[in-house]
């Protein structure tokens, strides 16, 4: 794609400025801008002189952006007065007629040689023109040069609320410098939603502190699958997350505009669960941390009112750590032959009156009716409950029983999986495995322009939909399962440049998407990445 496309690259020109050449930036990048106007002989020169101009409640943000500029520029810029200057701006009458969160996140950019102005209609918006302000400086970090920024006029808003990325935790662990250059990365991109995949049947990887064998137990294995052999490595897997560490975490996020959402997967993915406290499961074990993947016979006992506390204890205090809007609980794979076999759980179906009916069985009702149990609990504390599709029956399965319309549902198995939901009265999550499960299997077989395109060809929003119906489509969500990832390397190889193509999905005009005008903003992106030390290109 690189050789194919590179004499389309906008080669960096050179405006003079006290008798020195300045290197002047490009405003070709990802997500693509809604609205934009190129001035041609407009660049502004960032100059010995040039400061930082904001209010005091725009200081915090007018640090990062210098912090962000300082490898392109080769210096902080001081956040202070002074006439030759980016400025930033609030006007909450912006883009007073756009949606609600459209007119939180928009912001007003102009680029003259006099100067730079950023408005936005909330700090969230001026996080938003930062990251394009950051995005159109010269890639490269050359000492003792001076750059510009191209000149132009930028009006720019989301398409979506929701424009997260799922990095899975629970099978292979992520320090926190590699989680901190995934939001960096995030943030480039202009999502919004860090979905924090934190519990599975390999690791539990959250301190709980009522539940300490949380961690002590369920956050180690001995070993992984190796494909085509039975058995697995011998390769030890480790790693938590304190609480004070999730804090940092969700302050460095909230600091970038982006919220954190944990899962703690439930009913089913509680191996790591059940080997801590035995007593959660059907059959009382013993139980081991899974070394294998997949769908496993053994999940959470909802027979057993220990068990629901248990639940209830955890969802309370990652409520406490997790300020989001949304709690996941994923809701997933979760076998039922346990609960047909288990006293606790027949006893529970009767108690409750469940039959068989239809499509859903008495043991599938049970799921639904725990789900409910737990949305509850967490919307009493003002959040909404996210769950995967199939927390819904499978495929296409969507019938009387099924978990309370107020739960968001994400779409994975399929395309048609969201639609399905939007359909039945729920707002949904586009992620269908086949085109943003960026650590897909057969997805890892397609490389280049191939991969890139089978992202972007997802048709968001769904053209079936009727308007009304568009409108429950929350966003889009990438997904990065790491069964087969774990260290930072790869998983750098997985994301980008993908994550460009996700994120026009997700932020840019649906009207305006072209594969072709795209493919010249990669070969920006790419040459970003390298200038900032991610190894994108480092599997090929």
């Amino acid at each position: 794609m690189k050789d194919i496309l590179s004499i389309i690259v906008a080669l960096a020109i050179a405006v003079t400025s006290f008798g020195q050449e300045a290197v002047v930036g490009s405003w070709l990048f990802a997500p693509a801008p809604r609205e934009m106007s190129e001035m041609a002989d407009e660049a502004f020169v960032l100059q010995p002189a040039t400061v930082i101009n904001c209010p005091e409640e725009l200081r915090e943000q007018a640090r990062l952006l210098s912090d962000l500029m300082e490898p392109a520029v080769g210096r902080n810029l001081p956040v202070s007065d002074g006439s030759h200057a980016i400025n930033l701006r609030l006007d909450s009458s912006l883009g007073a007629v756009l949606k609600g969160f459209q007119q939180k996140e928009c912001y007003h950019l102009t680029v003259t040689r006099q100067g730079v102005t950023l408005t936005g209609a909330t700090p969230v918006g001026v996080l938003r023109g930062i990251q394009t302000l950051v995005k159109a400086l010269p890639a490269g970090t050359e000492p003792d040069r001076l750059v510009a920024l191209p000149g132009g006029e930028i009006f720019d808003y989301p398409e979506y609320e929701y424009r997260a990325f799922l990095l899975d935790c629970g099978r292979h662990f992520f320090p926190l410098p590699t989680l901190k250059k995934i939001i960096d990365i995030l943030a480039l991109h202009q999502l919004n939603e860090f979905h924090w995949h934190l519990t599975e049947d390999q690791g539990w990887r959250l301190e709980i502190k009522r539940y300490p064998r949380l961690t002590e137990v369920g956050s180690w294995r001995a070993g992984s699958p190796v494909p085509g052999q039975e058995g697995h490595d011998g390769v030890p897997v480790s790693g938590l997350y304190t609480q004070e560490e999730a804090r940092e975490i969700v302050a460095y996020a909230d600091a970038r505009g982006i919220e954190v959402i944990p899962e703690i997967d439930m009913p089913g993915h509680m191996k790591a669960a059940l080997a801590s406290y035995p007593d959660l499961g059907c059959t009382g074990g013993p139980y081991e941390v899974a070394c294998e993947y997949g769908v496993l016979d053994d999940v959470l006992c909802v027979g057993k009112e220990s068990s629901l506390e248990f639940v209830y204890n955890v969802l309370d205090e990652v409520m406490d750590i997790f300020p989001s809007r949304y709690i996941h609980l994923g809701g997933d794979e979760c076998p039922k032959g346990r609960w047909e076999a288990c006293p606790h759980c027949q006893a529970r179906i009767l108690a409750l009156g469940l039959q068989t009916s239809g499509a859903m069985t008495a043991e599938e009702l049970l799921q639904s009716w725990f789900l409910d149990r737990m949305a509850e609990r967490i919307e009493a504390r003002g959040r909404r409950v996210i769950v995967w599709n199939d927390a819904l029956l499978g495929w296409d399965n969507i019938v009387s029983g099924a978990p309370s319309k107020q739960t968001v549902i994400a779409g994975w198995m399929r395309p048609v999986s969201s639609e399905i939901a939007v359909r039945e009265g729920y707002d949904a999550i586009i992620c269908p495995v086949g085109h943003l499960y960026l650590s897909a299997a057969d997805g890892n077989r397609l490389k280049g322009e191939a991969y890139l395109r089978r992202v972007y060809d997802l048709p968001v929003p769904p053209v079936s939909l009727s308007e009304v119906e568009k409108d429950r489509i929350l966003g889009v969500e990438a997904c990065l399962w790491t069964e087969r990832v774990a260290d930072e390397e790869l998983l750098l190889w997985e994301l980008l440049p993908r994550l460009s193509a996700v994120a026009e999905l997700q932020w840019s005009d649906p009207a305006s998407r072209d594969f072709d005008a795209f493919l010249s903003r990669i070969i920006r992106m790419e040459s970003l990445y390298t200038a900032r030390g991610w190894s994108w290109n480092a599997a090929e």
